[in-house]
């Protein structure tokens, strides 16, 4: 007896070369977006080469600072402000003198701050004037420390 075969189909092997063609468009469309991907996140995130240039002009390096704890303050007209005050000092000295007074330090900060109303800090150069008044204050009891306030929360309600 004679052995049955099945009747070739046409385009039955067609039917791989499609798959195995679809998984090599596949690959030749994802390989150059993951090679762009990977060279734009390692460009991305490397850091620039530290370069010490003798010679050229020097520019004045800031002093540390001194970040207090966030603080809550009534306001002169009933509302309140909440804030996280950073004090720079100057450069080359330390803010040990502000760290071992803290207490007077906060004082004067929510002195400073209570004194004033919300329309006033709303004012255009209101958050300007108490940090003035702030640096006045601390220049009372450390002369020359503390060149700059820095603001890193600041609501008011």
């Amino acid at each position: 007896m004679a052995k049955k075969t099945k009747p070739e189909t046409p385009g039955a092997e067609g039917g791989a070369d499609k798959a195995k063609g679809g998984k090599r468009k596949l690959l030749f469309v994802l390989l150059p977006v993951l090679v762009v991907g990977a060279f734009g996140y390692k460009t991305m995130t490397k850091k620039p080469p530290v370069t010490l240039d003798k010679g050229g002009p020097t520019t004045t390096v800031a002093g540390p600072t001194l970040e207090e704890t966030s603080l809550t303050v009534n306001l002169r007209d009933g509302h309140y402000l909440e804030f996280t005050a950073a004090l720079q000092v100057a450069a080359g000295k330390k803010y040990t003198p502000l760290a071992n007074n803290q207490p007077i330090v906060l004082d004067i900060l929510n002195s400073q701050a209570g004194a004033t109303t919300e329309a006033q800090l709303l004012m255009p150069g209101g958050v300007t004037t108490l940090k003035a008044n702030i640096m006045k204050a601390l220049d009372r009891d450390w002369p020359g420390l503390v060149v700059n306030v820095f603001f890193e929360q600041f609501v008011m309600q």
